[in-house]
């Protein structure tokens, strides 16, 4: 583990130089892992509906962990989290903690951006399951109550990495409704 939190102090560290935000630094970072994780998570949507769908999940959940863990732990370890960010002026280090809460919010608000998709009128041609809103609620708290004692700059982790998914879901939604309205069409 410690190497990976070394590559990724590295990375951290060249990023900030290009950025001179080490807020930013972490956004593309967390991006840039989120990337290289992307083909793991298309092949296990692929095989959602298949009996071996169950061991895929824990598959990718084996091989993602390390590299998230790491990427959590770089951050943690204040690689030049001892200064602001542009992203959060309220907070005077990534080190400490948001003192009101602003990123642990809009990373639960953002936890329930794609459990809001199925219903969209865009998405309604795709049968997409609900979630239960106690479900959707819960974990919206969860990652508020996960993120708030954090350092900000795991916050902006969190936001990202949220971000990320939801966009990653509504371009993935989007592309099986182009196909079906062609599949119609044609």
């Amino acid at each position: 583990m410690n190497l990976v939190v070394t590559v990724f102090g590295t990375i951290l560290t060249w990023l900030y130089s290009r950025t001179g935000d080490y807020g930013i630094a972490v956004v593309c970072l967390t991006i840039l892992v989120k990337l290289c994780l992307l083909p793991l998570y298309a092949r296990q949507r692929r095989g959602a509906g298949t009996p071996q769908a169950g061991a895929g999940s824990c598959l990718l959940l084996l091989l993602s962990l390390p590299v998230l863990t790491g990427l959590y732990r770089t951050v943690l370890a204040g690689v030049g989290g001892s200064v602001g960010s542009r992203l959060c002026p309220w907070v005077v280090s990534l080190l400490t903690r948001d003192p009101y809460g602003i990123l642990p919010a809009l990373s639960a608000a953002v936890q329930i951006l794609p459990q809001t998709y199925p219903y969209l009128a865009f998405f309604k041609n795709l049968d997409l399951p609900k979630a239960p809103k106690g479900m959707v609620l819960s974990s919206a708290l969860m990652v508020f109550l996960i993120c708030f004692p954090l350092p900000a700059a795991a916050g902006i982790y969190y936001l990202t990495s949220g971000l990320f998914t939801a966009l990653e879901q509504a371009l993935q939604n989007g592309i099986c409704v182009y196909r079906l309205r062609e599949k119609e069409a044609g």
